[in-house]
């Protein structure tokens, strides 16, 4: 049963907030108001007008925007009004077939998703310090990589369409500034290194994490990042299927189809994982006779490549929750 009894929805935007509120049964627009602290503390003063339930029964629903929705969500936690910073899909796919977009009709729609999950729904919990700095670190440095990634291969497509000499004159230029952001990746690696360092609790997960052949630092920080240090996930299935790389069954009526990921995952940490199962393939001698057994066998690289991902995730997880490195119990050379 919910604890709370005044169910409100916000649809965020950079510069306003939408909002309504689930009352006597409706669901009623308030109005909008300003993406900011006076915005607000105008829409808590002009809801507290239209009912007198107290603040703490009120619940607020709204989107996951970036930056946009994390001032409201530190605001309304900051003063013990509970609130949920939901998926946008979560909310896209409880809504079915939509024509038009509108701000106000938003509002609405979200106000009456967290009345009817209102059973389930959980408020949101703010991650500590450090990890937020970590996730911050970590997503300034995949910002990076991408752009470098895009200075390598600017240039590869107008090879053989332009004159040698201009080419060469674009490339120093391309070299020259992959150099700047190989120096910055560098340094957010130490700051991350640093960060890591700097906390007990994290520098011991991660040194955990990391004894597992396959993981190296930056695929270990980005799953302390990911699982707010092993606190948001109690098991390594649940994290499979967010990392998605978790089979789930293909089937309807008579037909059995082969089993299949969901592409609804963290893209990210799906990549990293792949990097991983790679390396370890190479390096760890269990791992790679399973990976030769299974190729032998017929099974797809693809799909056995995902069985690998699967099992670092399971490896990382034990030592987690076992306390001590990764031991490699057989000699499989």
């Amino acid at each position: 049963m919910s604890n709370y009894s005044l169910f409100i929805g916000s649809d965020i935007s950079k510069s306003v907030i939408d909002v309504s509120f689930h009352y006597e049964g409706l669901a009623c627009y308030l109005g909008q108001f300003a993406n900011n602290e006076n915005g607000y503390s105008a829409f808590v003063k002009a809801l507290s007008k239209k009912v007198s339930i107290p603040k703490n029964e009120w619940f607020v629903c709204f989107e996951n925007t970036g930056v946009y929705s994390k001032p409201i969500l530190n605001w309304l936690i900051a003063k013990n009004i509970a609130c949920r910073e939901e998926n946008a899909l979560n909310i896209s796919k409880s809504l079915g077939i939509r024509r038009g977009k509108d701000d106000k009709v938003d509002s609405l729609d979200i106000c009456q998703f967290a009345y009817e999950k209102r059973d389930s729904i959980r408020p949101t919990i703010l991650p500590e310090q450090h990890i937020t700095r970590l996730k911050k670190l970590l997503s300034r440095r995949d910002f990076l990589v991408r752009q470098r990634q895009s200075l390598k291969v600017s240039l590869k497509e107008q090879d053989g369409f332009i004159s040698a000499e201009i080419l060469e004159d674009l490339q120093q230029g391309n070299d020259n500034l992959i150099s700047t952001y190989d120096a910055e990746i560098n340094n957010l690696d130490t700051k991350i290194e640093r960060l890591i360092q700097s906390n007990e609790d994290l520098s011991k997960n991660d040194k955990l994490a990391r004894s597992v052949k396959g993981i190296g630092p930056v695929t270990s920080a980005y799953i302390i990042a990911t699982t707010h240090n092993f606190t948001i996930f109690d098991n390594p299935k649940k994290y499979a299927c967010y990392c998605g790389v978790a089979p789930f069954p293909n089937s309807s009526g008579t037909r059995t189809g082969r089993k299949k990921v969901s592409h609804i995952a963290n893209k990210k940490m799906k990549s990293l994982l792949s990097n991983c199962a790679m390396t370890a393939k190479n390096h760890d001698p269990e791992l790679s006779k399973y990976y030769k057994r299974k190729i032998e066998d017929g099974k797809q690289k693809g799909i056995v490549i995902n069985a690998l991902k699967n099992k670092l995730i399971n490896r990382v997880f034990a030592v987690i929750k076992r306390g001590t490195p990764y031991v490699q119990l057989m000699n499989y050379a």
